[in-house]
């Protein structure tokens, strides 16, 4: 058995409690960067919400009228640029792979190679398939492996060891909590899983049943191939610098928030004819007017039930732990603008109104009304407008940290 020591020290989770608790409302989101923020703690950078919040996910919003549902993720782009930034600005080497040249036999080996180095390996794959097994170990898996009846949905979860010997490989859950997160499954099981995150078939694209509904279709996931891996290099770039990661930082993060970021070409497939589209705190704010004039509604499953956007239709999770993070980064700005002698009551006001923002996401997941989540969303967008007065008036203060 080859397994990556001690990991468990390391593991983040991000999940939050609703009303009900554990294990029927343990809320939670993002695993597509879950893996990473372990994998930045497990090789020395302590502060996880900083790490958080420098991605740029949790300033992330866009919605489309032509696609309907909003996104309270993303950063600046698709994943990939969260899984290329985010370790370079904290002076690590990332690396993502997907679809290796020689299939299972390639990836495998790559991926038993990471572990037996003591590389964590944050993977995506069709997560059905390994409901089952989860629910062993996790009371919130076995739940919502009862509760949810038929399910398609893609996934990312961290591989920490393997045992050829037991046929075996060892998972972490990101969206769970220690100790329930780790748990074992087959390989023939994890390899079909990872297989299965392509979606070209003979007739084309075509989406898994049961995955996430809109406008009478299953929509397809996030878009990546088989065998995808994400990782960490161990060693730190011993020249980093913090200030200089907040100076590059900061100014992407405002232009997130603002809704500069991202481009129109992050948003829609054909340059040429690009439909029209909302983002950031100002994008957030026209999508609350949307719904309360009528032009947005609830999520339409094929079957032709209608689905509350915020409770069923979209995840607010996103937003109530992305905007946890920006909260943590703007702290830990303002910290050491202190530290430096310069003025942080701005920085320090803006990491208070994405708090707010993140407290009010939580009220979002739970109401299912769409006028009174539309009035929800109003108030979390004015509170991320604040944020971005604030980011703005301190934008030349941060440029002078040297």
């Amino acid at each position: 058995m080859s397994f990556v020591r001690d990991y468990e020290s390391a593991y983040y989770s991000m999940t939050w409690m609703g009303p009900k608790g554990y294990p029927e409302q343990a809320n939670s989101g993002r695993c597509y960067f879950t893996g990473l923020l372990g994998m930045f703690r497990y090789f020395g950078e302590d502060d996880v919400l900083f790490a958080d919040g420098i991605s740029g996910d949790g300033f992330s919003f866009r919605w489309c009228p032509v696609w309907g549902a909003p996104a309270f993720n993303g950063g600046k782009s698709a994943f990939h640029e969260l899984w290329e930034y985010t370790p370079r600005i904290l002076g690590f080497e990332g690396h993502w792979e997907e679809d290796d040249p020689d299939g299972w036999d390639g990836a495998w080996s790559r991926l038993r190679s990471l572990v037996d180095r003591g590389i964590p390996v944050q993977v995506g794959l069709h997560y059905s398939l390994l409901l089952p097994y989860g629910a062993k170990t996790s009371p919130r898996i076995a739940f919502q492996h009862e509760t949810m009846g038929p399910t398609g949905f893609g996934h990312h979860v961290v591989v920490t060891a393997y045992d050829l010997d037991a046929g075996s490989v060892t998972i972490y859950e990101p969206n769970d909590v220690l100790p329930y997160s780790k748990y074992d499954v087959p390989v023939e099981v994890f390899r079909r899983a990872w297989e299965e995150s392509q979606q070209r078939g003979p007739s084309g694209y075509e989406p898994w049943a049961h995955h996430h509904p809109w406008g009478g279709e299953w929509s397809l996931h996030d878009g990546y191939g088989p065998y995808l891996m994400v990782w960490v290099e161990p060693e730190r770039n011993p020249e980093w610098d913090i200030k200089a990661a907040i100076r590059d930082s900061f100014r992407r993060n405002l232009k997130i928030l603002s809704g500069e970021y991202p481009r129109p070409y992050a948003l829609f497939g054909n340059q040429w004819q690009i439909p029209r589209f909302e983002t950031g705190a100002p994008g957030m704010a026209a999508c609350a007017r949307a719904i309360e004039r009528g032009e947005l509604g609830d999520a339409v499953a094929p079957g032709g039930d209608v689905r509350p956007l915020f409770v069923r239709g979209n995840i607010p999770n996103h937003g109530v732990l992305g905007r946890l993070g920006a909260s943590g980064y703007l702290r830990r700005v303002a910290h050491e603008l202190e530290n430096h002698g310069l003025p942080a009551d701005d920085v320090m006001g803006a990491s208070q109104h994405m708090a707010e923002s993140s407290e009010l996401f939580k009220k979002l997941r739970y109401t299912s009304e769409l006028k009174s989540a539309g009035s929800v969303l109003s108030r979390i967008a004015d509170q991320e407008l604040q944020a971005l007065e604030k980011m703005q008036a301190a934008y030349p203060t941060v440029r002078n940290l040297e």
